[in-house]
């Protein structure tokens, strides 16, 4: 089964142009859009020597780690408006995630061996993880399901592993481990129940339940070093940052339909993150608007979608990207979500595509 895209094509405008933010060691910070063109440097390697990106969608800012100067920063999502978030206390800041619903930043700090956090201008840092004899390099958050997750590998036993705590770094679990792996990116696919890892040593792109079980490699490039990888789950895409071939690749979540999209002046990507505000073309007779109708559009209180399949799944994303709601049969309820225009996504029991949008009130 498939996930299925309905949504119409909307003007680019309106939700802002779709990009990918990648670090390209000796270079700094770029940005290209999603097919590759428009390529940018936004932050050049002389004035930061970035080693983990983010995105804060909701007020649209860019975070980066800065692992010699010891920094995080932060500047509008073009570069412009440069400002020092966190000025001391690092050592060799590296991975980071944006909370922006509750203002919070989340690293990981490899000179002191800390996952720590902290409030969006700085303040009230707080040490959430202690580690020893291992690397961490990527987090992942859960905001709705009070949980972080981040990949490591380790110095003496040489295991790499994908684990989980609470927010507040309580609860740890060891979910996934990997005799000499080194595990690297780390992105969350939250409707379906699943998280994405990189594997360097192997050069795997895996995935497993969040709980770590149904562990499967969906894609091995041989020759490849996969390291960074983020998700764009509106057109269901994984994308990752290869250290050795020095290539941005993606492919589908399950692993088909692998693609380069950028192999030109790359010196071992470092982290990679997306922007993605669009459908990707129809590529296919397969996916079409849901022509069944659904009513009512403008809808407050609930909608319906006509002809639907009770036990078909429907995700809806806003206008950002992010999933704002998961359901099972015809009838969304849409009391939680704030007025605005939102994306839906249906996986149907025969592998057909569908699309559509509609308008909260």
């Amino acid at each position: 089964m498939k996930y299925l895209c309905f949504i119409f094509f909307l003007p680019c405008w309106l939700f802002g142009q779709s990009h990918i933010y990648f670090i390209n060691s000796g270079v700094g910070i770029e940005r290209i859009n999603r097919d590759g063109t428009g390529r940018q440097t936004i932050i050049a390697w002389d004035n930061t020597t970035a080693q983990g990106i983010a995105l804060d969608k909701v007020n649209q800012k860019l975070y980066w780690s800065d692992w010699v100067g010891d920094k995080i920063y932060r500047a509008n999502l073009d570069g412009t408006a440069q400002e020092v978030v966190i000025a001391t206390g690092l050592q060799l800041p590296e991975g980071l995630e944006i909370d922006p619903e509750n203002e919070k930043i989340y690293w990981v700090d490899s000179g002191t061996k800390k996952i720590q956090r902290a409030n969006f201008d700085g303040s009230e840092v707080e040490d959430l993880v202690t580690y020893e004899l291992v690397n961490l390099d990527a987090l992942a958050l859960d905001i709705a399901g009070g949980k972080m997750y981040w990949t490591e590998w380790g110095d003496g036993a040489a295991i790499g592993k994908v684990s989980r705590a609470e927010l507040d770094g309580t609860g740890q679990e060891e979910l996934v481990m990997v005799p000499d792996g080194v595990l690297k990116g780390i992105g969350l696919d939250l409707a379906q129940g699943k998280m994405y890892w990189t594997d360097c040593t192997f050069g795997n792109v895996q995935r497993s339940d969040l709980n770590g079980g149904n562990v499967e490699t969906i894609f091995s490039p041989g020759s490849g070093s996969p390291t960074a990888l983020d998700l764009d789950l509106l057109n269901g895409k994984v994308y990752w940052a290869d250290f050795n071939l020095n290539k941005l690749r993606k492919a589908n979540l399950d692993g088909t339909n692998v693609e380069d999209v950028l192999i030109v002046e790359l010196t071992s990507p470092q982290d990679i993150v997306l922007n993605i505000n669009e459908l990707e073309p129809v590529s296919n007779s397969y996916e079409q608007q849901w022509d069944k109708g659904f009513f009512p559009n403008p809808a407050s209180g609930q909608l319906q979608i006509v002809g639907l399949a009770s036990q078909s799944e429907v995700v809806v994303f806003d206008a950002t990207g992010k999933i704002v709601l998961a359901s099972v049969g015809p009838v969304l309820d849409l009391e939680r979500l704030s007025p605005g225009i939102f994306f839906v996504k249906i996986k149907t029991e025969i592998g057909e595509n569908f699309h559509f949008h509609f308008t909260k009130i």
